[in-house]
């Protein structure tokens, strides 16, 4: 958060209220409690000059909602790039991330095998935990054509799996804004997300019976639950034209700064 003469500001409405409990404020909820009328949540925007598969210059393709074929040369390019198989029946998942806990890697490396068997792929950039780090190394060797880790950040290799990707894994414990949520949704790779932080602002849960959203989400913190989210997106990429229907109901998603820009204006208005 950002501390003002009289208030503060959180990233998300729901990271907000997450840090006026006990278990999301490591010991200052009282306090947040007790000044709770001066905190206010604007969530955080994204630089689409930057992040914005239309025109990255970064990627051996661009595409847009309308223009498709570009991410799958991307996607095609991406696995080249990593040394893994091409052409899986599956989708492709990916994660760019700090390999943390808050990042919930516990919950997400008991599942790998479990989802390596299958004809799918799977790519993580990040570094972090060494225990959660060799964990990946491991699984990495163990499959090595369906699962690249690549420790050491590097940018262009960042831009190339958010465009690459089928599916963003996000099984965070804690995540206050949640970006790179929004950056998937634009680059069009449909995000499978516990409900956390900012998650629930950005990511709207697919529901085939009111034919809305474009996310898959859970709600409890465990291996299960995560699984099943995971399980669900599986099935629905079986059906491309309705994944597609999805990917471009996700990339017409919109988290500029100019919404966020005139809240905070608001909030300085006040202040003065």
């Amino acid at each position: 958060g950002i501390l003002y003469a009289d208030r503060t500001t959180t990233v998300s409405e729901h990271y907000r209220r997450e840090i006026l409990t006990a278990a999301g404020a490591s010991g200052l909820d009282g306090v947040l409690r007790e000044n709770a009328h001066r905190l206010t949540a604007i969530l955080d925007g994204v630089d689409y000059t930057r992040w914005n598969p239309a025109a990255d210059r970064l990627l051996p393709a661009r595409y847009d909602a309308k223009r498709l074929g570009g991410k799958e040369v991307c996607r095609e390019a991406l696995l080249k790039q990593m040394n893994l198989a091409a052409g899986p029946s599956g989708p492709v998942f990916g994660m760019v991330t700090r390999v943390v806990q808050e990042k919930g890697f516990e919950i997400l490396v008991p599942l790998l095998d479990r989802l390596l068997w299958d004809d799918v792929r799977l790519i993580i950039l990040g570094e972090g935990d060494p225990a959660f780090e060799t964990a990946l190394e491991v699984t990495a060797r163990k499959f090595p054509t369906k699962f690249a880790y690549q420790k050491d950040y590097d940018e262009k290799v960042a831009h190339l799996i958010q465009a690459g990707m089928d599916i963003s894994l996000i099984p965070s414990r804690f995540e206050p804004a949640g970006l790179g949520a929004m950056y998937s949704l634009k680059y069009g790779a449909l995000p499978v997300a516990r409900v956390t932080g900012g998650i629930q602002e950005i990511i709207e849960d697919y529901d085939p019976a009111m034919d809305s959203g474009y996310g898959f989400l859970c709600y409890e913190y465990s291996s299960d639950a995560f699984w099943d989210a995971m399980k669900r997106a599986r099935e629905i990429y079986r059906d491309q034209r309705l994944w597609t229907k999805l990917m471009k109901r996700a990339m017409a998603r919109n988290f500029s700064w100019d919404a966020s820009a005139q809240r905070y204006e608001a909030l300085y208005s006040q202040l003065v």
